[in-house]
């Protein structure tokens, strides 16, 4: 399994206990992985997170929601999306990319109504509401004139 792609190791464990090992068998084993640094949840939640902003851009709640859901500790999951998100230059860098990526689909909004598609579009990623509103007020403005 690990020679396909890397697991977090709650995955890790609950897919072994799904193939019905013993519980005994699959800790021992999840030990000599992680001793062997075959299982890093770490590096992970790192090439996870890394991976996820290239093809989705998303605000830090979602992406610690997901590390979450892949069963890394919220202390870890904070960690790494706080280090993740500043090399990527903070969570304002990458709600510009999301907002390129949708104009480059989309094109600039010429209508309050293409503007909200965005801003529901961005809000569903999670990111933060005064973030978005600021990010979309110079389309406002140009709406406006």
């Amino acid at each position: 399994m690990l020679a396909r792609r890397d697991y977090s190791q709650a995955k890790l464990r609950e897919r072994l206990l799904a193939k019905d090992f013993e519980s005994s068998v699959v800790s021992q084993v999840l030990a000599r992985c992680i001793d062997a640094g075959y299982v890093d949840d770490n590096r992970y939640g790192r090439t996870r997170l890394e991976a996820r902003l290239r093809r989705r851009p998303s605000g830090q709640r979602d992406a610690l929601n997901d590390l979450r859901r892949q069963g890394l500790s919220k202390t870890m999951s904070e960690g790494i999306v706080e280090e993740v998100f500043t090399e990527a230059g903070g969570e304002e860098a990458v709600l510009d990319d999301a907002m390129r990526r949708w104009q480059a689909k989309n094109g600039e909004p010429t209508a309050l109504a293409a503007t909200k598609r965005c801003f529901d579009h961005l809000m569903r990623r999670r990111f933060p509401r005064y973030l978005v509103l600021q990010a979309l007020s110079p389309w406002l403005d140009n709406l406006r004139d």
